[in-house]
């Protein structure tokens, strides 16, 4: 069975909607199913606040050391740390935005949007040509529990053409893109690298030869997504995957466990595209 039949499988043996996107690095190759089809995005519209952060702090408006103080005004629930941290903390911007992506936090999020302008992320989406990747509002659960896309709404296509440019450099300064892989490192283990073979911190590879990941993850009731980008770096030359896996509407019970059928479809599919693309 070729790859877009494994895809195809297992996205109609899926219980909701999904959508599928993937780019061969070397090959540049593509495969999709639903690809340019808008589903929301949960927390992986977090990528595209990153970006205008950077471009930012490129176009010399400030510097990821400048300092940033932690509000009482500012807290919000959902995934993070510093909701439950105390008012008046100070951070340098660089980690509010490691925050933000690698563990989602949310209260992060809502302060980097005020910073970056939520009109200047919509700018940024438009000026780089992303008309299919869209972020609407800050975080704000009252209005997610009766519409999941009024926080972003994206295509698996776009999101995973805005990855590809991330790993390939294309945005931003080399050192600014390698930053943002840093602070996306190993998201979304349980979903894209859920059943892929990463080396322990001990093996006998080489370290610049091991499995690498760096993405973003998104979770809303009943939705999951993931973009990231797969890759070994071999004989000077690097090898690997772009893909983004986005579903909604799954009717089991919203347990909030790794285990969700939305997180183990994204870890099936991201395993048929390695082991056709990077085996």
């Amino acid at each position: 069975m070729n790859l877009m039949d494994q895809v195809r499988e297992i996205c109609e043996g899926f219980d909701g909607r999904i959508g599928l996107s993937a780019y061969n690095l070397q090959t540049e190759e593509t495969i999709g199913y639903q690809a340019e089809d808008l589903f929301p995005t949960a927390s992986v519209i977090k990528l595209p606040v990153l970006l205008t952060l950077m471009q930012q702090v490129g176009d010399g408006l400030y510097s990821l050391d400048d300092p940033l103080m932690l509000r009482r005004a500012d807290q919000i629930g959902g995934s993070g740390l510093l909701q439950h941290l105390t008012p008046g903390l100070t951070m340098p911007l660089r980690d509010w935005a490691f925050l933000m992506m690698n563990i989602s936090d949310n209260l992060a999020t809502n302060v980097l949007i005020d910073h970056v302008g939520l009109k200047n992320v919509q700018q940024w989406l438009a000026d780089k040509n992303y008309p299919d990747v869209q972020l609407h509002h800050k975080i704000d659960f009252s209005l997610l529990k009766t519409d999941q896309n009024e926080l972003g709404t994206a295509t698996p296509a776009g999101l995973t053409r805005m990855i590809t440019a991330v790993f390939q450099q294309k945005h931003l300064t080399p050192a600014a893109c390698t930053e943002m892989l840093r602070m996306m490192n190993k998201v979304g283990s349980d979903r894209i690298g859920r059943y892929l073979p990463f080396e322990h911190w001990d093996s006998d590879v080489p370290d610049e030869e091991k499995l690498r990941m760096a993405g973003k993850t998104g979770s809303l009731v009943g939705t999951r997504a993931q973009t990231a980008v797969v890759w070994r770096d071999k004989a000077g030359e690097r090898r690997g995957f772009a893909l983004t896996v986005m579903n909604e509407g799954n009717p089991a019970p919203e347990l909030w466990n790794p285990d969700a059928p939305g997180v183990l479809v994204i870890g099936q599919l991201a395993k048929a595209v390695y082991d056709a693309w990077l085996t």
